[in-house]
């Protein structure tokens, strides 16, 4: 999955969100408490494909770039970073 596939998972996932909204003809009460099959499957999937878009974008995109602001490495002109001694593990 790219970013253009995870923005099409989203947008395809609010749409589905909003149908039911935009146009409840189309969705008629079928349930004994006056509930749309077809309302709550697009409300699951619609919720389903956003989740699935919105954290692709997360983990891919905004979490790295994220964590590259709070990572500070020393530039060379102030010093570099002091690294202890290594030391070989022992087996007894």
């Amino acid at each position: 999955m790219n970013a253009t596939n995870a923005l099409a998972f989203a947008a395809l996932g609010t749409l589905m969100e909003l149908l039911p909204r935009a146009f409840p003809s189309w969705f008629p009460h079928t349930g004994a408490d006056e509930s749309s099959c077809r309302a709550l499957w697009l409300a699951v999937m619609g919720a389903t494909q956003i989740t699935i878009g919105v954290g692709f974008l997360l983990t891919a995109h905004a979490l790295p770039a994220l964590r590259s602001h709070f990572v500070r490495v020393p530039s060379a002109e102030r010093g570099s970073l002091a690294l202890p001694e290594s030391r070989g593990a022992t087996i007894r």
